[in-house]
């Protein structure tokens, strides 16, 4: 299929407009929605065909925004909670920082939030929280086990951490005096 800068500025649009709600932040959406056109043309470039244009930047600026979204979930603060109890004095002089609910929040705040947060978490989401990140399961192990697809646990897994992050969020907010 063929297309021109018409063609790809439209697709811009579009894939700014369907990032935006993804990700609540429209200079995140329109930065995504170019890097997805710069790879487009990248590929295009580089002498590889592409059958479908419109649908493999959607692709691509999806995987984007996932990443992005990852990074900002709270697996980033580890899932050592589980493991052991954090010793204060076992962390380090300058503590991270985490951006959680528009403040900075000590990383050691998070998992002091985290088993009260898991708790609240439907069984089937601690399941998998903890099967994949704490006993390392990967998504095929966890597929054979459910008896279900690896797309259906890849989709189960990002809604548990998800409602991970809402909560944590919650208890952010609730105690976001002390870290003001």
């Amino acid at each position: 299929m063929s297309f021109n800068e018409l063609d790809l500025a439209e697709w811009a649009q579009q894939l700014q407009a369907y990032l935006m709600p993804r990700l609540g932040r429209r200079d995140l959406a329109a930065e995504l929605a170019q890097e997805a056109v710069s790879r487009l043309l990248r590929v295009i470039d580089g002498g590889q065909a592409v059958e479908h244009p419109r649908g493999w930047l959607f692709r691509v600026a999806r995987n984007l925004a996932v990443d992005e979204v990852r990074k900002r979930l709270p697996q980033s603060i580890g899932m050592e909670w589980h493991a052991r109890a954090v010793d204060p004095d076992s962390l380090p002089a300058e503590e991270p920082l985490v951006p959680v609910a528009n403040q900075e929040v000590p990383r050691s705040d998070l998992l002091r939030l985290m088993p009260s947060a898991m708790q609240s978490l439907p069984s089937r989401d601690r399941l998998y929280l903890k099967s994949y990140y704490h006993e390392g399961e990967d998504f095929a192990c966890l597929a054979e086990r459910e008896g279900t697809s690896v797309s259906t646990v890849k989709g189960r897994l990002y809604r548990a951490r998800r409602r991970l992050r809402e909560v944590l969020v919650q208890q952010v907010r609730e105690e976001g005096s002390s870290w003001s």
